[in-house]
């Protein structure tokens, strides 16, 4: 059979259709494919970056912050002893009986209960973001000693009741002195009886105490200006300790 020439330029044409197909769908179609990619890759990118620099410039304010909250946690913290106990209770009621001329003829042992703190969650701007080339988890490092770490923090709240007897004023500047006291207290359960013999107020309330463990404060024994012998006696034999010989001369001096 003979093939005209016509028939052999159709042939080289359909031949280079089909290539010129194959080479959209193989070969186009895939680089098509492969832009949209880059663009998203890249939309991401711009995203990444626009972030990265937001925080570079503000990182010198966010570093200021982060100092002043941790200045603040700590003044916060100090206002909490880590423990308290019968003899810081008995101390303190010795403390208002000086200051204000009040008498307390009852302190009970403290009944500590503990509560919850909220927990605050770290703010992280990059977590919503898709880290391509690893610029976020190089810029997401945290230094755990410029952070507070608040996990191990308890705050307790030490209950005690108190029987006292005062005049009103005095029981006034009482109730000044104990809710304005720099370690953190308050009073429930007030209650009060007139003494028509005296013409003086006895009462019973509620002091509490609040603590806050997990800082790292150790606990402070209160100075009680006594020997301490025993074991459960919370001042031991209340023996005062010797005078110098300075104070005996004097003493003597004066008699």
């Amino acid at each position: 059979m003979k093939v005209s020439k016509r028939d052999i330029y159709l042939s080289i044409i359909l031949l280079g259709l089909i290539a010129i197909a194959l080479s959209y769908f193989i070969g186009v179609k895939k680089l098509n494919t492969r832009t949209e990619e880059l663009e998203a890759e890249n939309r991401n990118l711009r995203s990444e970056s626009q972030v990265l620099e937001e925080i570079q410039i503000k990182q010198k304010q966010y570093m200021q912050d982060n100092q002043s909250m941790m200045e603040t946690a700590a003044i916060f913290t100090a206002l909490f002893p880590s423990e308290v106990r019968e003899e810081d209770q008995i101390m303190y009621a010795s403390r208002i009986e000086n200051i204000v001329g009040c008498y307390f003829s009852y302190v009970a042992t403290p009944t500590t209960s503990y509560l919850d703190i909220p927990k605050a969650e770290r703010e992280n701007k990059l977590a919503p973001l898709t880290d391509i080339t690893g610029a976020i988890a190089a810029h997401s490092t945290v230094n755990p000693a410029n952070m507070l770490d608040a996990s191990g923090m308890l705050l307790g709240c030490a209950s005690s009741d108190n029987v006292f007897g005062c005049t009103y004023d005095q029981f006034k500047d009482m109730v000044t002195y104990i809710t304005g006291d720099p370690r953190l207290k308050s009073i429930d359960n007030i209650t009060l009886s007139y003494d028509s013999t005296t013409g003086n107020l006895t009462g019973n309330m509620t002091i509490n105490y609040y603590t806050l463990t997990g800082t790292g404060a150790s606990y402070s024994e209160p100075d009680t200006h006594v020997i301490g012998h025993g074991v459960d006696c919370i001042f031991g034999s209340l023996a005062l300790e010797p005078e110098t010989d300075g104070a005996q001369e004097s003493a003597q001096g004066a008699e």
